[in-house]
């Protein structure tokens, strides 16, 4: 181990972890395993849904725990059942529904680890989504007829996505929803809006889960390359930002490692848990 001490470490999956074909590399995942093997957790902290997280990563033996949905639900996947919830209001998605409306944009949200989204929207998935995701979209979600109608049965929502084909309306969304004060608002793409309920990032679902542990900050890592990662990076004992990552990330991070193509992932933890 390394003299910083980490105990756990919290790792972004697209764009960190999966490299752009979307595979973990052999030498990743053996660092993985190494970290694990040292006593070190290893975590996902992602923005997808629990039945999104990719299952080369949640197989391995000892990855115990999951943050998800930008830190709104906490999973134990050793006991394969949700230890915390940090949800919005269906109140608040029906909110961010009305003030968005009169934008070219598809909505969606999260419920109990899945994805929902509208069939009909899913079919034409190349036409809105990040690019290159639209498989993982299909994989993740989960089909309904009417999403509005859908989230009115709801008492409550994980989490809310936009996807947004004219870059000038997102970036007017992005200011309405942030000026609501109802919202933490985030983005893993340049197309994309994510929604969580006020309060509620990455950062806390990883710090929460070091609190269960008897983990203090001081002693977690997070890797991320995009802009949901920043709280963790920012309040993370050690914050490392990948080498693809845009310019604002990597300030905001204690180190700067290799891209996600070239084992980016593998190397930080190689130095800064193992000491290597």
């Amino acid at each position: 181990m390394s003299g910083l001490g980490i105990r756990l470490v919290g790792l972004d999956i697209d764009g960190t972890l999966l490299n752009s074909a979307g595979q973990l590399t052999m030498r990743t995942e053996q660092a993985i395993r190494a970290c694990i093997a040292a006593g070190c957790l290893v975590v996902p902290a992602s923005g997808r849904p629990w039945g999104g997280l990719p299952k080369a990563f949640t197989s391995i033996p000892g990855v115990d725990w999951a943050v998800t949905a930008n830190g709104a639900t906490l999973v134990d996947l050793a006991a394969g059942q949700v230890a915390e919830r940090r949800w919005m209001s269906r109140e608040d998605w029906f909110y961010a529904w009305d003030l968005t409306a009169g934008f070219d944009r598809v909505m969606d949200l999260f419920l109990d680890g899945w994805g929902y989204s509208e069939a009909a929207k899913l079919e034409r998935a190349e036409d809105w989504a990040p690019p290159g995701m639209a498989g993982y979209l299909r994989s993740s979600r989960r089909s309904v007829e009417n999403v509005h109608a859908f989230a009115g049965q709801q008492a409550a929502i994980e989490k809310a996505n936009l996807f947004f084909t004219h870059p000038a309306q997102r970036l007017e969304a992005w200011r309405l929803l942030e000026e609501s004060g109802r919202f933490e608002v985030s983005a893993s793409s340049a197309v994309g809006i994510e929604l969580n309920a006020k309060g509620v990032d990455k950062a806390e679902g990883l710090l929460a889960l070091g609190r269960r542990l008897g983990i203090q900050p001081a002693f977690i890592m997070a890797c991320g390359d995009a802009g949901n990662d920043l709280p963790m990076l920012r309040r993370a004992g050690v914050g490392v930002a990948m080498g693809n990552a845009a310019p604002a990330v990597k300030s905001a991070a204690r180190f700067v490692t290799d891209t996600n193509d070239n084992d980016g992932v593998a190397k930080a933890l190689e130095r800064f848990v193992l000491g290597r």
